[in-house]
């Protein structure tokens, strides 16, 4: 895929109408949903899903689930779209988006996966600790990170 321009590229609220664009991007990833799992996701009302869309394409998801604080469960980016920035903006906007209520974010990472450990770092997670072998297919330790909501608003 070409480069995306990020000033093109919208943030919306996950809908039936990114399914298909979304079980494509997840069909990619490792660990991706199934459509019955992003359906469920949609179902459910205490998670919060947005997607990136450019060109009337959705590139990239995430979902949280959120209370007084939220999960970061799941975010990915179609592989042709990567290192562009688009998972950033849609998380920092995401983030943003989140109910007023929430005050933190939690999320835990492939050790190995270290792109997005810095993207989590340089947007102001910090590390809590490591869960050995958490995940299997291939198995990798998960590295547990949080942000704090207030400091997301100082985010650009």
């Amino acid at each position: 895929m070409e480069n995306i321009n990020l000033e093109n590229l919208k943030i919306e609220t996950f809908s039936i109408n990114h399914i298909e664009d979304v079980t494509s991007i997840h069909s990619k990833v490792l660990d991706g949903w199934s459509m019955k799992g992003l359906i469920g996701d949609l179902a459910n009302q205490s998670t919060e899903s947005y997607v990136a869309v450019y060109e009337d394409r959705a590139l990239a998801f995430c979902s949280f689930i959120a209370t007084d604080d939220a999960e970061l469960v799941f975010i990915c980016t179609h592989p042709l779209c990567r290192r562009q920035g688009v998972g950033e903006k849609l998380l920092r906007e995401a983030i943003i988006a989140l109910p007023k209520t929430v005050n933190s974010i939690v999320l835990e990472v492939r050790s190995q996966n270290e792109p997005a450990i810095k993207m989590y770092e340089k947007m102001g997670f910090v590390t809590l600790g490591k869960r050995k072998n958490f995940y299997s297919f291939p198995e990798d330790d998960a590295i547990v990170m949080e942000l704090i909501k207030g400091g997301v608003m100082e985010l650009n």
